[in-house]
């Protein structure tokens, strides 16, 4: 969800609560079913050789699956739900604010899968003048389409503060 005011050049890219909501109770149903798993083995209700599937198809749903449940539980109870917002001096992601004449160009990455294997996530991505990066995680919160929305807003801001700057 875009929130913008030109007339104070101020704006916001926000995700909504209902699909961090939404994707949470969608873990917590699949770690509840990894749970079930792990009890029809303890109940003794399996055969020999599900003795040996269940439990690995337990570990690895609750591996994959668990920090994404705290992630999206994180974001439906956080206070705030902006992503990044910006104003005429700088552009603000949590607790850090980045002068848009350290701005190069912003761009949309995705990382190379972690080490843990989970599912990487979209993010911003500024590339600054000093040949450094930050990154702004979305956290799987926004569709494609909002993303790149989103993404052209941030790229569109940021030309009309480089060409203030040229001015």
């Amino acid at each position: 969800m875009l929130s913008i005011t030109s007339e104070h050049q101020q704006g916001e890219i926000r995700y909504h609560r209902v699909t961090a909501i939404w994707k949470g109770c969608l873990c917590l149903l699949f770690l509840v079913l990894c749970l079930l798993l792990l009890w029809v083995i303890i109940a003794g209700k399996t055969e020999s050789v599900e003795k040996i599937y269940y439990p690995m198809a337990a570990v690895l749903g609750m591996w994959m699956v668990g920090p994404f449940f705290f992630m999206f539980l994180s974001r439906s109870i956080s206070k705030s739900t902006v992503i990044v917002s910006w104003d005429k001096a700088s552009l603000h992601a949590g607790h850090r604010s980045i002068p848009w004449n350290q701005i190069r160009k912003i761009e949309v990455a995705t990382p190379a899968r972690s080490k843990w294997q989970l599912s990487p996530s979209p993010m911003y991505a500024l590339y600054l003048k000093d040949a450094t990066r930050v990154h702004i995680h979305t956290d799987h919160l926004f569709g494609k389409k909002e993303l790149q929305s989103s993404l052209s807003t941030l790229q569109k801001t940021l030309r009309e503060h480089q060409r203030q700057d040229l001015d």
